[in-house]
């Protein structure tokens, strides 16, 4: 939206006699309530008697206003309008209603009207007169409606009106005769009786009202009695302490000491639960590396074993061939019997190494260099065994 046309636009309207001031500020934001007044104000210049709604608070009633608009210069003045552009509310919508102001701006120019005709037109452009005209006119239908009801009832009507001119005719002509006068004295005495008979009607009615009356009346002073009565005990019994109240007070004091202790135990035994469990997850991996580290000790201690038991029987066989060369008379074979003590005497050692590490599971890292230190003494010894009896 260009700067001129703003200009233009707020010129048109101040020369079309618009009421209220424009400024070219306030179209540079959305301002819906001034888009719609215009809006609404050059719909009346067009047809004053459009049925435009300007209830405007809620988005479906703004919609729908901008459609009726649209809708009625598109079939007044042949414009089409940009419905989003006008909902929009800004310089955008301002173009639209250019449009619509420039056409009616010049015809204005273009007719030599009168001063009266231009008042004339002019007229219509009050909201409070178009509001006064619509009331009227809702006046005039509901007249309208009743008007139509009377006039259907008109032929039911018309009989009963043409009754009493008859009547009225026949006592105006007839005025020495009795017999409408008695007629008119009868349903008079009808119409009494009908009100003597409604009267009384109505007295026992008022009779059986007063008597309800004073019964709940008595009801009301029975319950408010009862009421007073009942607050009363209540007083006092608020007011009584009970003779278990002091020792109710004790017990209440000791049991939530007692359940303090109780939380303090269970927080206990559940953190010593859990720590159990932590040390019993810790044992099971110190047990199982310990087994791991004994077998592999023994392994080692086997082929410790099996190296020491083949050193021997080299050294045994180069004895011999010492004490042979010594007699150079006979040769000496080694002694089986002294080879097979040897056997024994290893797998007796395997054996008691093992047996003594199966016993030991619980055991700790010290009991097991002890019993390493025992097992090589008792190696050694087998060694100097050995040694005697080669």
């Amino acid at each position: 939206m260009s700067y001129r046309e703003l200009r233009n636009f707020c010129e048109i309207m101040r020369g079309l006699g618009y009421s209220r001031l424009i400024s070219m500020e306030n179209f540079r934001k959305p301002n819906f309530e001034l888009i719609a007044d215009i809006l609404y104000w050059l719909a009346t210049r067009f047809d004053p008697q459009a049925d435009i709604p300007e209830d405007i608070q809620e988005e479906r009633q703004r919609v729908e206003f901008i459609k009726q608009i649209a809708m009625l210069f598109a079939t007044k003045t042949r414009i089409k309008l940009n419905t989003r552009k006008l909902y929009q509310a800004d310089g955008y919508a301002v173009q639209e209603i250019l449009k619509v102001a420039s056409v009616l701006y010049k015809a204005y120019n273009s007719s030599p009207a009168e001063d009266e005709e231009v008042q004339a037109f002019t007229l219509p452009s009050k909201l409070s007169n178009v509001k006064l005209h619509k009331q009227v006119a809702n006046d005039i239908t509901d007249t309208a409606q009743k008007l139509f009801d009377l006039l259907n009832k008109e032929e039911t009507l018309r009989s009963h009106r043409d009754k009493a001119l008859g009547f009225l005719d026949s006592i105006s002509r007839n005025l020495e005769s009795n017999n409408e006068q008695a007629h008119i004295e009868k349903c008079v005495r009808q119409l009494i009786e009908q009100q003597d008979s409604g009267i009384v009607d109505m007295q026992n009615y008022v009779n059986n009202l007063q008597k309800e009356q004073k019964t709940l009346e008595e009801k009301i002073k029975k319950v408010t009695f009862e009421l007073d009565k009942s607050s009363k005990q209540l007083q006092i019994l608020q007011r009584m302490k009970p003779a278990y109240m002091e020792e109710y007070t004790r017990l209440e004091v000791e049991l939530e000491k007692l359940y303090q202790i109780y939380i303090e135990k269970f927080r206990n035994l559940d953190y010593l639960e859990h720590q159990l469990d932590v040390y019993n997850q810790i044992e099971l991996k110190n047990f199982k590396h310990s087994q791991e580290k004994r077998k592999k000790i023994r392994e080692k201690l086997i082929e410790e074993e099996k190296k020491r038991m083949k050193g021997d029987e080299e050294f045994a066989e180069g004895s011999l061939d010492n004490k042979g060369d010594k007699n150079s008379s006979r040769e000496v074979s080694p002694n089986p019997q002294s080879k097979q003590i040897n056997q024994m005497k290893f797998k007796g050692t395997i054996q008691h190494t093992v047996k003594e590490e199966e016993n030991s599971h619980e055991g700790e890292e010290d009991d097991e260099d002890v019993d390493l230190e025992d097992s090589n003494e008792q190696m050694q010894e087998d060694e100097g065994s050995d040694d005697e009896d080669f």
